[in-house]
């Protein structure tokens, strides 16, 4: 960072983000004390974050995918099949309980999902990836929106939403449907 922009950065004027004056003068002062050991520790740290990002996406679509595909066989066996009313009501309860623990797994995958996210936007911010010319005149490394996704609640993202609804909505069906048969 030059003279001016650590004087901008330390004067009474808050952070356009929100932050106060004195975490912009502790980040201008970190950048001179980012050891190589620091460096690898951020670096490792950010692969981690981005490794739990990875593996939560993953097991969410797992969830998702392999919890219809259980729903449609487990329909298809019992339409060959015909159950007592009394076998029929106890596995459209458990249809439904499955549904509800499902739906819940994946809000609460989506919440550490994010988490993970925020812990890699921590570390973005440290070294300097949204400042407008850390690459030179290409500018920012990392675009400003990413400083605010991590704090996406579920219900304003979309796919992951509709993830849990389909979820929950094909378990619920997959019960009302054991009970129809």
């Amino acid at each position: 960072m030059t003279e001016t922009a650590t004087e901008e950065w330390g004067s009474e004027q808050s952070h356009p983000h929100g932050q106060d004056s004195q975490h912009a003068v502790a980040h201008a002062h970190a950048a001179e004390d980012l050891t190589p050991q620091k460096q690898q520790a951020l670096l490792t740290f950010h692969r981690t974050c981005w490794e739990e990002m990875t593996w939560r996406r993953n097991a969410g679509y797992r969830t998702v995918i392999l919890g219809l595909a259980y729903c449609g066989l487990l329909l298809a066996i019992i339409a060959y099949h015909p159950l007592s009313l009394h076998v029929r009501l106890c596995l459209a309860a458990v249809m439904a309980l499955a549904s509800g623990f499902g739906a819940g797994y994946l809000t609460g995958n989506y919440r550490d999902y994010m988490s993970a996210a925020a812990r890699m936007v921590k570390i973005e911010e440290y070294l300097g990836a949204f400042e407008h010319d850390y690459l030179g005149n290409l500018g920012a490394l990392m675009p400003e929106a990413r400083r605010t996704w991590p704090s996406t609640p579920l219900s304003q993202d979309q796919v992951c939403l509709w993830s849990v609804i389909t979820f929950a909505a094909a378990g619920l069906g997959t019960a009302a449907a054991i009970l129809l048969m």
